[in-house]
């Protein structure tokens, strides 16, 4: 098993190494045992580690304590802090002791239809549906000016900067329309006017025409 690094050095001195792929937590005879075999997870069960000597021995790092304190995943939106890696969830008030952000997001599976209920009033008070195209089955919004797609299963918030960019897109719209038009009708002048000097060169070889035949009936006399 790899060695903690770091802010995580802390952790190493509470756990006792059995093994390549498990540890045990080593206070007071506590026989709590983690393992991993996948090297790729390492921080999952450190946090998993944190939680534990927190909840059971009462032992921190501040620096830990703070980044819990000023983590602003969008997961808290469904969630309260209620002490250092124990969250109340706002659907049903039940209380979670996990340091590991994913672990707690596996919680609102069970909430997916309240959720998709928040999201559709949130899209019917802003009236979105008129600058964004909704999945509620994905929770995405894309929008209709630029093609931003984004995600809105913790809300339509993040739509807020995409909206305040709505009327860069539509000036940038009008102006490539604009463009456009400007381009026709600079062509069909030219086409209107090629058409009214061949009329005049037409009309003035007829009357060179005209001319000549009376000419030529005086010499016949």
């Amino acid at each position: 098993m790899a060695a903690l690094e770091g802010s995580n050095k802390w952790v190493w001195n509470h756990v006792l190494k059995l093994d390549n792929f498990t540890v045990q937590c080593n206070i007071d005879g506590c026989d709590q045992i983690y393992i991993n075999r996948n090297r790729k997870l390492i921080n999952r069960m450190i946090t998993t580690i944190k939680e534990h000597l927190y909840h059971k021995h009462e032992i921190w790092n501040e620096e830990d304590r703070l980044k819990w304190v000023n983590n602003n995943d969008l997961i808290w939106r469904y969630f309260d802090k209620v002490d250092l890696y124990k969250e109340k969830c706002k659907f049903c008030n039940i209380s979670l002791h996990q340091a590991h952000i994913p672990f707690i997001k596996k919680h609102l599976q069970r909430h997916h239809q309240e959720i998709i209920t928040i999201v559709r009033k949130e899209i019917a008070d802003k009236s979105l549906s008129q600058d964004f195209e909704i999945d509620e089955k994905e929770f995405s919004a894309l929008c209709k000016y630029c093609n931003v797609k984004k995600n809105i299963f913790y809300g339509t918030d993040v739509l807020t900067h995409i909206c305040s960019k709505k009327n860069q897109c539509l000036k940038s719209m009008s102006r490539q329309k604009s463009k456009h038009n400007n381009v026709n009708r600079k062509t069909q002048p030219r086409t209107q006017q090629s058409i009214a000097t061949e009329n005049v060169i037409t009309s003035s070889h007829h009357d060179d025409i005209n001319k000549q035949v009376p000419r030529n009936q005086d010499q016949q006399r």
